[in-house]
């Protein structure tokens, strides 16, 4: 009963202080003596009152208001797994759902969800049912997008969630998530989109060894499971090239028949050259019906090969580095050269190689898992790095705050007291037309930001609606206003905390960089634009501006409302200001555009000139012995970390001495940086030089990973549970089982990221760890078990592919799944024909109504200060109820008197009215006399308003007749006078108690 009352208190027992009325009653009662009885009852009531309030107050009451509508959150699984079919049956299904809304103040708020959930409407009465999904679809991650639906929930309503779902999830756990569900009562409604493939061929596993030698023929087993008999043709790769696997046959392929079930196939493969060999089969069913999910037709695998050693030379062309791989290979190193492109194969194709040069290449040529996975390749499993510079190498190309920076031995930003020119960017940011504006908008500009060298200047523009914008008129602000870059902070924050606009015309934001690059003193002033090109275009006279004040104009056209023309006007500005157009498609791109553009005001890192390196000689190290090199005309500038980073050859300059060639040990691995080129531009005469093989075999030796010991053997299995399971035997220098070894694993994502695995004993000289499959790709696994003195013994590396995400591996629905989370949180069941006649899908039938506590206890707190200082003057104020009547009868009695000379002058002119009247014709009716004042006045009116006629008029005579007080108006007054004297004795008694009477009764004899 109580919980229904529209009143709550927060400490209710504070209530009892209400008994404190009680001796306020008691106390006034007692203390009633010489009070009047009005004045008593007054200050009782208000003394209660205020007694009564503070109670209240002090339990800190709160009115409660009742919600009466619904939510309903509605989570839409939109990946790859569900048949574009059914997710088009689910459409219309959650269209009437919407239609079956009986209140109007309902709302339904809406999350899509694949790989990544998606709010597509917030909770509102007037929702449309959207379910336009912009992320990746080949993964489901059911316990996210639950998560996020329940953030969503408003506090003022009744809330349901319902899943429309196959209930395949490949991401979290969806029971763990719906725990949240439960613990605030919110039913989870469940649509099960039910399918089954009843023809399906599914490729299980391509397992390959771990490990092998230069040479050695292996065999590959293949295992292939079919729904139905079948047949079509396999196909086997290494490294991208098709093994021909039928030389009796036309086609490099192998026809094979499937039967019901598990079908293992032999693949027998020499290997011919060392490193990682990476393997990809592929099968083609000849009936394309007896396949309905192709992406799971395919399997990788990978096969470490052991050799003397490789090195991967990183060379967009190969015009920076053909003396240098002529030289390595003279020495009898085994040397590929790649493009930048061949590093998104992955951390598993550069573990194939004992040392990676980068020549030149810039940070945008590659992506970011690339970046991660080069500092990986060093830091966890032991490779060697080389990075050569040129007018695109470290700073200069964008390497600065890279992951991959991280791992070379010089920092490559200017030190703060270094006099050099500076560079100054403007983002103009307009991304919010682009799925997921805001998000790439933020990426892109923190790229281009850390791009940038702490001396740079950079600022940030963005548009809102909100915002003061250009001459005080709503528009475009500085989301970071221009200033030097520093630690680059403040100008990520600033980034992450934007919030984009459509921004209707590029005038006013232009104009705003411009006046923000002409404050400051730089010597390359350029402004990079995002947007999709909806915005007006800027006039030609700012243009003109720009082209005076030498600032260049990048325009990046992005997805979104622009049309054909709008490209031609972002084209137009770019070109006309000296910038470049680009049009992008995958915004994945961005980031390494932006990085691109950004390093265009950080050329002034290139230091050019006829330099004499200076060598300090050492006995150890990739220089030992050399005492002397070629001179170069130019290098980018770095300055050495702080630690363990030596520098044995530098540039001496007016400024300073700047490192030519430094090094350390980073991690496991090894880098070096040579800030110059090998010949293409500043380093012409080095490939003349006699040294030139000598010492670049010398430092690429120094650098490579030593090969993996004999005595450990590993093998690195997927589960069918999306768990890999690596084990490691170990044997002892004496051939015997090593036991007790404190060995570590780290796992490399697909993506370069780094994670530690335990690594537990299990039998003799057997360890084991394990790990889960999240990512599509290539896994890779490093033991390592250090040495005696700590230092890293032996490391031995293998791989795990993911060839596909788990969303393909599934052929039917997971409707049990699905009816366990409606049975657990007390929701229903629907399907596509649900009639909601029937059943309610706005059902309040077990909602708790939420309630809205409004507090009051502050309002109370008022009041009970005012009744306080009531209380007060009731007792400290006296009011006398008699006088206050008699002074109100006095007032009655001065206004009838009033009234009736008001009356007596009314007569009496018209007395004297008549009187005129009379005098006229001859008649006197009265005489008039001259009173000693001059005045005149009519006695017979006199005689009228005093009430007095003795029937005696004046006959003459200069002054007036005057009345005589009666002896009847000398008794009255008499009276009067005795009246007032009794009441004032009375008055005096009440006072004194009753003392006294003796003296009064005198008084009154």
């Amino acid at each position: 009963m109580l919980a229904d009352l529209p009143i709550r208190f927060e400490h209710p027992w504070l209530l009892l202080i209400l008994l404190l009325v009680i001796p306020v009653l008691l106390l006034a009662r007692l203390g009633a003596a010489g009070q009047g009885r009005g004045k008593l009852i007054f200050s009782v009531v208000v003394r209660s009152l205020l007694v009564m309030i503070l109670a209240v107050s002090l339990a800190r009451p709160s009115i409660v208001d009742r919600g009466e509508n619904v939510t309903l959150m509605i989570v839409a699984d939109v990946s790859r797994s569900i048949p574009r079919e059914l997710q088009r049956e689910s459409g219309r299904f959650l269209e009437r759902v919407a239609e079956a809304k009986r209140n109007e103040d309902d709302r339904i708020g809406v999350v899509t969800v694949a790989e990544e959930s998606e709010i597509r409407q917030t909770p509102d009465p007037d929702s449309v049912i959207q379910l336009d999904h912009a992320g990746d679809l080949a993964a489901t991650d059911l316990a996210g997008a639950m998560r996020t639906a329940i953030s969503l929930l408003p506090t003022d309503t009744a809330n349901r969630v319902l899943l429309v779902s196959d209930g395949n999830e490949t991401e979290s756990s969806l029971l763990e998530a719906i725990e949240l569900a439960r613990a605030n009562d919110i039913p989870v409604d469940v649509l099960p989109i039910e399918y089954e493939y009843g023809r399906e061929i599914v490729f299980e596993q391509l397992r390959a060894p771990n490990r092998a030698r230069i040479g050695q023929s292996v065999d590959l087993r293949a295992f292939i499971r079919s729904s139905a008999a079948t047949s079509g043709v396999l196909r086997v790769f290494q490294n991208d090239a098709m093994i021909d696997l039928d030389p009796s046959s036309p086609s490099d392929g192998r026809r094979i028949e499937l039967e019901v079930g598990t079908n293992s196939l032999s693949i027998p493969v020499t290997l011919d050259s060392g490193g990682a060999q990476r393997f990809r089969a592929e099968f083609s069913p000849e009936d394309p019906a007896s396949d309905a999910i192709l992406e799971n037709n395919v399997y990788e695998a990978v096969t470490f090969v052991a050799s003397d050693g490789r090195v991967l030379v990183v060379d967009d062309g190969g015009l920076e580095t053909g003396a240098l791989v002529a030289a390595l290979r003279g020495g009898g190193v085994e040397v590929v050269v790649e493009p930048p492109s061949s590093l998104i194969a992955g951390i598993a194709f550069l573990n194939g190689f004992d040392a990676v040069v980068l020549a030149n290449i810039p940070r945008w040529a590659i992506d970011q898992e690339a970046d991660r996975g080069l500092r990986s390749y060093v830091h966890d499993l032991g490779g060697g790095l080389i990075m050569l510079g040129g007018d695109q190498g470290f700073g200069a190309g964008g390497w600065i705050e890279s992951e991959t920076a991280k791992a070379l031995p010089v920092r490559l930003d200017p030190p703060q007291e270094r006099q050099m020119v500076r560079g100054a960017l403007a983002l103009i940011m307009h991304s919010c037309e682009m799925p997921k504006g805001n998000y790439w908008g933020q990426q892109t500009a923190i790229a281009a930001v850390e791009a940038l060298s702490s001396l740079d200047y950079v600022g940030i523009v963005t548009f809102s609606w909100g915002q003061p914008g250009v001459g005080n008129v709503n528009g475009c602000s500085w989301a970071f206003p221009m200033q030097p870059a520093g630690d680059k902070s403040q100008a990520i924050a600033a980034a992450k905390a934007m919030q984009i606009g459509d921004m209707p015309d590029f005038g006013p934001s232009m104009t705003l960089s411009r006046q923000g690059l002409n404050g400051v003193n730089a010597g390359q002033k350029h402004v990079i634009i995002i947007s999709d090109g909806d915005a007006v275009p800027p006039s030609k006279q700012l243009l003109d501006n720009y082209l005076a004040d030498g600032i260049t104009v990048t325009t990046v056209m992005v997805g979104g409302h622009g049309t054909p023309n709008d490209r031609k006007n972002m084209q137009g500005v770019a070109e006309y200001t000296g910038g470049t157009f680009y049009n992008v498609t995958n915004p994945k791109m961005l980031p390494k555009i932006f990085i691109k553009e950004a390093t265009l005001v950080t050329r002034t890192l290139i230091v050019e000139g006829d330099f004499a390196p200076d060598v300090t000689p050492s006995l150890d190290g990739p220089t030992r012995g050399i005492s002397s090199v070629p001179p170069i005309g130019g290098f980018v500038l770095t300055v050495p970390k702080e630690g363990l980073v030596k520098v044995p050859i530098s540039v001496v300059t007016e400024e300073g001495e700047d490192p030519l060639l430094a090094y350390w040990n980073y991690g496991l691995g090894k880098s070096v940086a040579f800030t110059s080129d090998v010949g293409s531009r500043w380093g012409t005469g080095w490939p003349g030089w006699s040294g030139f093989q000598p010492f670049w075999e010398q430092v690429v030796r120094w650098s490579m990973r030593p090969s993996s010991p004999p005595n450990l053997m590993i093998r690195a299995t997927a589960g069918d549970d999306g768990m890999a399971v690596v084990e490691v035997e170990a044997l002892s220098a004496d051939g015997g089982l090593a036991d007790f070894l404190q060995g570590q694993a780290r796992i490399l994502s697909p993506k370069g990221e780094s994670l530690p695995a335990a690594l537990q004993q299990i039998g003799p000289g057997r360890y084991r760890t394990e790990f889960a499959l999240e990512e599509q790709g290539a896994y890779l696994v490093n033991v390592l078990f250090p040495g005696a003195d700590g230092n890293a013994a032996a490391s031995i590396q293998a791989a795990v592919s993911v060839p596909y995400q788990r969303e393909f591996s599934t052929v039917r629905d997971n409707r049990a799944l699905l009816e366990s989370i409606a049975a657990r949180t007390g929701g229903v069941v629907f399907s596509a024909d649900t009639d909601f006649e029937i059943v309610d899908p706005f059902d309040r039938g077990g909602l708790e109504m939420p309630s809205s506590p409004t507090r009051i206890w502050d309002l109370l707190v008022v009041i009970a200060a005012g009744l306080f200082v009531l209380d007060v003057a009731v007792r400290r104020l006296t009011f006398d109820t008699r006088a206050a009547r008699e002074a109100a009868a006095k007032a009655m009695t001065r206004r009838d008197a009033d009234t009736e000379s008001t009356v007596a002058a009314w007569k009496t002119a018209r007395r004297r009215a008549g009187r005129k009247n009379s005098n006229s014709d001859g008649d006197t009716a009265s005489t008039r006399f001259d009173v000693e004042d001059g005045g005149e006045t009519d006695f017979s009116a006199t005689a009228d308003a005093a009430g007095a006629d003795d029937g005696t008029r004046p006959r003459g005579g200069s002054r007036p007749v005057k009345r005589e007080v009666s002896s009847s108006d000398a008794i009255e007054s008499e009276k009067e006078a005795e009246d007032m004297t009794s009441r004032l004795l009375r008055a005096k008694r009440r006072a004194t108690g009753g003392q006294g009477g003796e003296e009064n009764g005198r008084s009154d004899g």
